[in-house]
C-alpha cells in the first residue's frame, strides 16, 4: 500500500514540478530577458541624468565621486568629454581605445539608448549605451556591458535549473514521508476491515487523529461495535430459538402422551360398553369416567388454543367491573373438595375491602388463578396445607397461593412461566397452565412471581 501511495504522490509532485519548471523557463525565455533589459535601460537613463545634474551643480569633483559609485555598485562605464580641450574623464572601459571612444561619442545619438561595440573583430564586446549633454555642452556617455547582462540572465536560468532539481528532491522526500505517515494508519484500518469480514471484532482503531483517517477509524469502531452487538443478539436469539424448538419437541411428545392416556381410557370403556360387558348399573359409573376424561382433553385443547392466540397476538381480554372477593371465594370453594387422592387442608384468608370492584376480565383471571391453584394441589405434600390469600398493599391487589412441599429447583424457577417449559420434577401435564396465567396477568398490567420459602412454595399475583 505504501509503495502504491508513494508512487502516486511522487507522480503528482513530479508533474507539478515539471509544470512549474516549464512555466519558469517560458517566463525566463520570453519575458525575463525583455524585462531585465528594459530595467537596465531605465537604470542607465536615470543614472546618466543624475550624473548630468551632479556635474551641473558640483562640477568635475562631484561628477567623479558619483562615477566611482556607479562603477562600483552597478559596473556602469561612465565617460565625460570636455569638448573644449578634447580630454576624456571617466572609468576604464576594456576594449575601448581613445580613438574608438571618441568616435562613439561623436557619432552616437543624444538622448537615446543605443548599442555600441568595442574590442577586436575576434573578441567584440557590446555595450548598452546612453549619451547626454550637460548645460555647458559637454558630453556624458554611459554604458552597461551586454556581456554582463547576458551572464546575469544565464545565471538566473542556471539558478532555476538547480532550484528545479532541488525541488524535485524535496518532493521525493516529502512524498516518501507523507506516504509513510498515511500508509501506516491505512494498513491498520485495512487489517481491521479484513478482520470484520471474518467476523472477528477483536481489533479496534486506536489513534488521536482528527482528520479523515481518524474519522474513518472511529466509524469503523462504531460499525465493529454495532456488528458485534448485533451478532451477539442474533446468537442469543438463535440460542433461544433452538431452546424453544427443543422445548416444543418435548412439549409435542408430552402432549401426545397426555392425550393418549384419556383417549385410551375412552376407547377401552367405549369398546366395553359397545360389547355390553357392563351391566346398566355399572355403565352409569363408566359414563362419569368417560366424561371426566373428555373434560381433560377439552381443557388441554383449550390451553393449546390459548397458547396459539398468545403467539399470534390475538389473545384479548374483555374488561368489566367485578368483585375479586367473590371470584376468589368461588375458585376456592370449587377446589377444596375435589377428589385428588391426597390428604391436605386448604385455608382461605381475605383481607380486602368490601364493595371494591375490580376492572378486568373475570373469566381470564379465574383461569389464571385456577391454573396456579391446580398446580399447588398437584405439588402439595401429603398432610400438607394450601393457603389462599386476597389482600391489598400500596393500592394494589395481592393474590397469593402457598403450598407446603418440595421447593422448585433453581434452574426451573427462572423458566416456569415460559411457554412449553416443563420442570425437572414435572411428571405429567403440558406445562402450559403457568405460561397462560403469566400472560393473562400481564395483560391486566400485573405481575406474577414464584418464591421458594422455608418448607413452602408461594405464587403471588400483583394487580394494579
Amino acid at each position: 500500500m505504501r509503495k502504491t501511495l508513494f508512487r502516486q504522490l511522487l507522480l503528482y509532485m513530479l508533474i507539478f514540478g515539471i509544470v512549474l519548471s516549464g512555466i519558469s523557463i517560458i517566463i525566463i525565455e520570453f519575458f525575463f530577458d525583455d524585462y531585465y533589459y528594459m530595467q537596465q535601460e531605465k537604470l542607465l537613463i536615470s543614472h546618466t541624468g543624475a550624473l548630468a545634474v551632479e556635474y551641473n551643480e558640483s562640477g568635475i569633483p562631484g561628477l567623479q565621486s558619483l562615477i566611482d559609485e556607479y562603477y562600483l555598485d552597478h559596473g556602469m562605464s561612465v565617460h565625460f568629454l570636455d569638448i573644449d580641450s578634447g580630454s576624456i574623464l571617466g572609468t576604464e572601459s576594456p576594449g575601448f581605445g581613445k580613438q574608438g571612444l571618441t568616435n562613439t561619442i561623436n557619432n552616437s545619438p543624444i538622448g537615446e539608448v543605443f548599442i555600441s561595440t568595442s574590442g577586436t573583430l575576434n573578441n567584440p564586446k557590446e555595450w548598452l549605451s546612453y549619451k547626454i549633454k550637460t548645460n555647458d555642452a559637454n558630453i556624458i556617455l554611459t554604458g552597461i556591458s551586454y556581456t554582463s547582462m547576458d551572464s546575469v540572465v544565464s545565471l538566473v536560468q542556471q539558478f532555476f535549473l538547480l532550484f528545479g532539481i532541488a525541488l524535485a528532491a524535496i518532493f521525493i522526500i516529502f512524498a516518501y514521508l507523507f506516504s509513510k505517515s498515511m500508509s501506516r494508519p491505512l494498513k491498520e484500518l485495512n487489517s481491521i476491515a479484513k478482520k470484520m469480514g471474518q467476523l472477528d471484532f477483536s481489533l479496534k482503531y486506536i489513534g488521536t487523529r482528527r482528520d479523515e483517517i481518524g474519522m474513518l477509524g472511529n466509524t469503523l469502531n462504531d460499525i465493529t461495535e454495532n456488528l458485534e452487538n448485533t451478532i451477539s443478539q442474533l446468537q442469543g436469539e438463535l440460542s433461544k430459538e433452538r431452546t424453544l424448538e427443543k422445548m416444543r419437541t418435548q412439549f409435542t411428545a408430552q402432549v401426545s402422551h397426555e392425550l393418549q392416556t384419556p383417549l385410551s381410557v375412552i376407547k377401552g370403556y367405549s369398546e366395553a360398553l359397545a360389547d355390553q360387558i357392563y351391566s346398566s348399573g355399572e355403565a352409569s359409573g363408566i359414563y362419569d369416567i368417560l366424561l371426566t376424561e373428555t373434560d381433560k382433553i377439552s381443557r388441554m385443547i383449550d390451553d393449546l388454543l390459548d397458547l396459539s392466540q398468545m403467539d399470534s397476538g390475538a389473545y384479548v381480554i374483555r374488561k368489566s367491573d367485578f368483585s375479586l372477593i367473590q371470584l376468589i371465594s368461588k375458585i376456592f370453594n370449587r377446589h377444596k373438595n375435589l377428589p385428588t387422592g391426597k390428604n391436605f387442608q386448604m385455608q382461605l384468608t381475605i383481607d380486602y375491602p368490601e364493595g371494591i370492584l375490580y376492572l378486568g376480565d373475570s373469566v381470564r383471571l379465574e383461569q389464571a388463578i385456577r391454573n396456579i391453584l391446580t398446580n399447588a394441589i398437584k405439588h402439595v405434600s401429603e398432610d400438607g396445607l394450601i393457603q389462599v390469600l386476597l389482600a391489598t398493599k400500596d393500592k394494589k391487589s395481592i393474590i397469593s397461593i402457598t403450598n407446603s412441599g418440595e421447593a422448585i429447583p433453581d434452574d426451573d424457577i427462572k423458566h416456569i412461566f415460559d411457554s412449553y417449559y416443563q420442570g425437572k420434577n414435572s411428571r405429567s401435564g403440558t406445562g402450559l397452565g403457568l405460561a397462560i396465567s403469566d400472560h393473562i396477568v400481564k395483560l391486566h398490567g400485573g405481575l406474577i412471581q414464584a418464591q421458594n420459602l422455608p418448607e413452602v412454595v408461594r405464587f403471588t399475583i400483583t394487580l394494579p
